[in-house]
């Protein structure tokens, strides 16, 4: 028989969430308040650090249901929503949607709100990458410095030179200054001595 839960974040009125259980009734929902489930978390708090969803969404069977008021209790953000929907997909769990006129958000076929959600994320993603490219080109532009810091100091470095001008071989130089040998070749290459190694 399939059960239906009900999950709020953040009620308006304190403890219990009269405000929240008035939107379900009035959505035609039959509320028991026994499988209602709160958080209080804040908004930008991500859905596997929600106590209260995770541990309704490990108990939860499938083909149980689980409504929300807003799209926002299911993530912090439009990635963080999706893959929430995707893994209550994956367990036969229908999500409905108040906000989004309580169509079944992991039915099939796709709705409508999930392949905008979809297109959305995609999207974010572009942009970030755009972004960090635009940065990287501007800061290559400009000298700064870009990619990971070096792993050893200036010093350092004319200290492994020394030490392999010395005879000593790559991998003994990397074991002394507690890096790897590909710093080391790196460094090598850098200073521009052959690859004897």
């Amino acid at each position: 028989m399939q059960r239906t839960f009900f999950y709020i974040n953040g009620a308006s009125e304190g403890a219990f969430p009269e405000r929240e259980l008035i939107q379900l009734d009035k959505a035609g929902y039959a509320v028991a308040l026994s499988r209602v489930v709160m958080d209080a978390v804040a908004p930008y708090v991500a859905a596997a650090e929600r106590p209260a969803l995770t541990r309704l969404l490990g108990r939860i069977d499938a083909e149980d249901e689980l409504v929300v008021l807003q799209l926002s209790a299911l993530g912090c953000n439009a990635r963080d929503v999706l893959a929430t929907l995707l893994s209550c997909r994956k367990g036969k769990i229908g999500v409905r949607c108040v906000e989004l006129g309580g169509v079944d958000l992991t039915g099939r076929p796709e709705p409508q709100a999930v392949k905008m959600l979809r297109a959305v994320v995609r999207m974010e993603a572009a942009t970030r990458s755009e972004r960090s490219r635009n940065g990287l080109q501007a800061a290559q532009r400009s000298g700064r410095p870009t990619g990971r810091p070096a792993s050893l100091s200036a010093h350092d470095r004319a200290r492994v030179m020394s030490s392999l001008g010395s005879g000593l071989s790559v991998s003994e130089v990397a074991r002394r200054f507690g890096t790897s040998r590909q710093t080391v070749l790196r460094i090598r290459a850098a200073a521009g001595t052959p690859d004897f190694r």
